[in-house]
């Protein structure tokens, strides 16, 4: 009987769906704590940080926002647009001259949309913005944020601080490690000597004192020694911020423009 019940167990599990995705609502996102939201979790930390100091730049130099929100899927009976709009409008993407741009990437399935206020509108219209979104589609349609991501952001802001008459430092990666080169060490025959003749002294030594436990132990970490590590560590760190960090969105609202992609 216990047999037969723990078939059954199996059987049921295997039958049984899989964890439903659940659509997401603007009502359900938490507040913004940067331009990029990255709720999908696509974005790797060093594109997030990169966006991030492009993003303030933008902010403090051109006087516009960029948003980034990455989501995994919607709720059945919103579409994207309607679901930029209202999140632009709940964010307040922007500031009071209406200067900002909401950037909304969903994974499944695969949709995109650029929205634009109205300040924005007469630099980036629906026909460019369509442009740049179709641009990020080969590397999205793989699932390589990372490329897509940056690729139209740095489009948005080339346009916006060209507009602006400004010029932008685009961020490099953060960090990089380096593996550790092992270099070969020369020992001439005298050290050697004088090495062995020390270790045989003491092992005499330890023998004659009836120290055994302390001989394997010495014997051990000459044998074993200290296993050095693979990599070093970061170095190279150089974040340029913009002068700040995220300070929260201005008070824009939606209704300039957009594309889906």
């Amino acid at each position: 009987m216990k047999r037969i019940t723990r078939w059954l167990g199996i059987v049921l599990l295997l039958l049984a769906p899989g964890p439903l995705l659940v659509g997401e609502s603007v009502k359900s996102l938490p507040k913004p704590t940067g331009y990029i939201s990255d709720f999908a979790g696509v974005l790797s930390p060093s594109t997030k940080q990169d966006m991030e100091v492009l993003c303030t730049q933008v902010d403090r130099q051109a006087h516009a926002q960029i948003a980034v929100v990455t989501i995994k899927t919607l709720d059945d009976d919103q579409t994207i647009e309607e679901f930029a709009t209202e999140l632009e409008d709940k964010w307040g993407v922007g500031n009071k001259d209406d200067r900002g741009v909401l950037m909304v990437l969903v994974m499944t399935p695969r949709k995109g949309r650029i929205e634009v206020g109205y300040g924005l509108e007469g630099i980036l219209n629906d026909a460019k913005v369509g442009d740049i979104g179709r641009s990020m589609v080969p590397a999205a349609s793989r699932g390589d944020y990372d490329t897509a991501v940056p690729l139209g952001v740095r489009q948005i802001a080339g346009i916006i601080a060209q507009d602006a008459g400004v010029t932008l430092a685009l961020p490099t990666h953060q960090y990089h490690r380096e593996p550790v080169r092992d270099e070969p060490v020369q020992i001439s025959l005298m050290q050697i000597v004088i090495g062995g003749g020390v270790v045989l002294l003491l092992l005499f030594f330890l023998v004659r004192t009836g120290n055994i436990g302390l001989i394997f132990f010495l014997l051990g970490n000459l044998m074993g020694g200290g296993g050095g590590g693979g990599y070093r560590g970061e170095r190279g760190r150089d974040r340029r911020d913009g002068g700040g960090g995220f300070g929260g969105f201005g008070g824009g609202r939606s209704g300039g423009g957009g594309a889906d992609f």
